[in-house]
């Protein structure tokens, strides 16, 4: 999230107060401004300041893109958070499940194994820990291993190839 010095017709009441916030997981300046990442709950929230009257006289930038709606909802958080109202920085569709977070951390160690020249029988064996990968050809021939790889080899690849843009969505 984006934050510019608002334009002088606007009356804005108050600074941020970044104790609001407590302590910064991290504090990064260059020649853009500084961005700090601010963590709670449910997640962390990239806070960019142009520079210093960003923080004195707040507004959001919202670009106008497939992203805006998310944004927003990032941006209405933040409000909400700064008026001491809400508890999460993260929207409900960037904040995953126990599962969803196992099963892409599964997908991106699948695509390292198939990224380095692995095949299915190393999917299953190092991603899977299945020993049906060490069977016959035959037996490997009919596996659930054989083919929950193949799935995961696929769907790491397509994750990867742009597919991870859908999590950023929320879809």
């Amino acid at each position: 999230m984006i934050l510019e010095p608002a334009p002088p017709c606007f009356d804005i009441p108050r600074s941020i107060d970044r104790s609001a916030f407590g302590q910064p997981l991290r504090e990064l300046s260059d020649a853009d401004g500084r961005e700090l990442v601010i963590a709670d709950g449910s997640g962390e929230l990239h806070v960019r300041l142009r520079d210093e009257q960003a923080a004195q006289r707040p507004a959001v930038l919202l670009p106008i893109d497939s992203m805006a709606e998310l944004r927003l909802d990032v941006a209405l958080h933040f409000v909400r958070q700064l008026g001491g109202r809400g508890r999460s920085l993260l929207p409900a569709a960037l904040r995953l499940t126990a599962f969803q977070k196992r099963r892409l951390i599964q997908l991106l160690h699948a695509f390292d194994v198939h990224d380095l020249g692995g095949g299915p029988r190393d999917v299953a064996a190092k991603v899977l820990a299945s020993d049906h990968a060490q069977r016959r050809a035959v037996e490997w021939k009919d596996s659930h291993a054989r083919r929950k790889a193949n799935r995961l080899i696929h769907d790491s690849i397509a994750l990867v190839e742009r597919g991870y843009l859908k999590l950023l969505r929320g879809l």
